[in-house]
């Protein structure tokens, strides 16, 4: 379980920066305004990181509790 909430982590970053350079990209190509990758970047990403940080903890809080 613990895997799979790091992976959520390590997508979510990989997924913002791709955003943020995608709707920069597209802002200064054709000069006109994407709200996609926008939203993605502002509020998709972030969520699903804060959801792979707190799973993370709760798993490794839960091992912690087991192995005492």
């Amino acid at each position: 379980m613990l895997k799979k909430f790091l992976l959520t982590m390590g997508i979510s970053a990989g997924v913002f920066v791709v955003s943020v350079l995608a709707h920069n990209a597209i802002s200064a190509w054709f000069g006109m305004e994407e709200p996609v990758f926008f939203t993605i970047a502002v509020f998709l990403a972030p969520a699903a990181f804060l959801v792979g940080a707190v799973g993370s903890i709760v798993v490794l809080i839960k091992r912690l509790r087991m192995a005492k």
